[in-house]
């Protein structure tokens, strides 16, 4: 995922309520209307079953990869 896609993670994500688990995030998510098989879901099932105290550490856990791909 790249830092634009996480754009599609914190509008998906703008009124959830922290602290939350990874299964909530996920379910979040997909609650607002993301398909299962979108970068943002498949990047947000991948975090580390964790609670999360806010979006700052979901970007943190979450994978970004910047560099394009070869």
């Amino acid at each position: 995922m790249t830092s634009a896609n996480f754009s599609e993670v914190q509008t998906l994500l703008e009124d959830l309520d922290f602290p939350a688990e990874r299964d909530h995030i996920v379910a979040h998510a997909e609650a607002r209307g993301a398909p299962a098989d979108s970068p943002a879901v498949k990047a947000l099932r991948a975090l580390p079953p964790d609670v999360y105290r806010d979006i700052s550490e979901v970007r943190s856990s979450v994978a970004l990869n910047d560099e394009p791909p070869d």
